[in-house]
């Protein structure tokens, strides 16, 4: 009898035991599987697409570049435009950073140039989930060596010809002022973008800039976005906008008796982290 109790009570851990362990072996499965799912997309954050290679997220930062071409006026012949910003959100309601543009090429059939302008803003935003709006103002400042190429190029007229060529002074001069500020300004910007389905999204900013030489530019942005993070699970787990962006518009000076509207056409891209 005593046996058959050792017995008995070594069958009972024998079966307890055995029903931990399938209860552990059942339950590794499911742990695997969950082991095996992927990670989680970051938290959800409105991802609009803005001018000049930006985005609306709300916070973090974003980069961009583009590239394009610029046509002055039917007096300059079109060049190439390169443009960056990087901006930084303090707040979901407010950002500030910097943004830079480069004009190069032939100006004409006698002059090549190279023209940087360079910009300190901060925007103030009113975001919703797919729409956003801002006001950003700026300050800027130019850098460019054309007038005193002009200088060098009718010195040497002088000294071949003797007289100048009116028409050709002329011309140059409007190209001139279609790439020259005069040194520091001050600017105002608003604009908007729509996340208008998952996949795309549309922009648009007008822009207004004052120097103190009494040149004003006034500058038209409209533009559309392709949201890669909508397509791509990579982007969706480890940054805040990914964007493909094509913007174009034209820009316009006054009081400098220009009145031509310069085109230009910037394919772009955008990430926020």
């Amino acid at each position: 009898m005593y046996i058959w109790a050792v017995f008995v009570r070594f069958l009972s851990i024998a079966l307890l035991c055995g029903s931990v362990y399938a209860a552990e072996v059942a339950a590794a499965p499911a742990a695997d599987n969950a082991s095996a799912q992927p990670l989680p997309a970051k938290e959800s954050t409105p991802d609009i697409p803005l001018p000049k290679q930006s985005a609306y997220t709300g916070r973090g930062f974003t980069v961009g570049i583009g590239a394009g071409a610029f046509d002055p006026s039917e007096e300059c012949d079109c060049m190439g435009v390169w443009q960056g910003q990087m901006d930084y959100f303090y707040t979901p309601w407010l950002s500030g950073g910097l943004e830079v543009r480069f004009f190069g090429g032939d100006m004409d059939s006698e002059n090549s140039l190279l023209y940087s302008r360079y910009r300190i803003f901060g925007k103030f935003h009113l975001a919703f989930q797919s729409l956003s709006f801002y006001l950003s103002p700026m300050v800027g400042l130019e850098s460019t060596d054309i007038s005193e190429i002009r200088e060098d190029l009718k010195g040497r007229d002088d000294d071949e010809d003797g007289v100048e060529d009116v028409d050709s002074l002329t011309e140059k001069s409007n190209c001139e002022k279609m790439f020259s500020l005069d040194g520091f300004t001050v600017g105002i910007e608003g604009g908007a973008g729509w996340a208008f389905s998952k996949y795309v999204g549309a922009f648009v900013a007008v822009q207004y800039e004052y120097s103190f030489s009494k040149a004003q530019l006034l500058t038209v942005t409209p533009g559309l976005g392709l949201n890669l993070r909508s397509i791509w699970d990579w982007a969706q787990k480890n940054t805040n906008a990914l964007w493909v962006t094509l913007e174009g518009g034209g820009q316009r000076y006054f009081n400098r008796d220009v009145t031509e509207w310069a085109n230009y056409v910037i394919l772009g891209f955008v990430l926020g982290v």
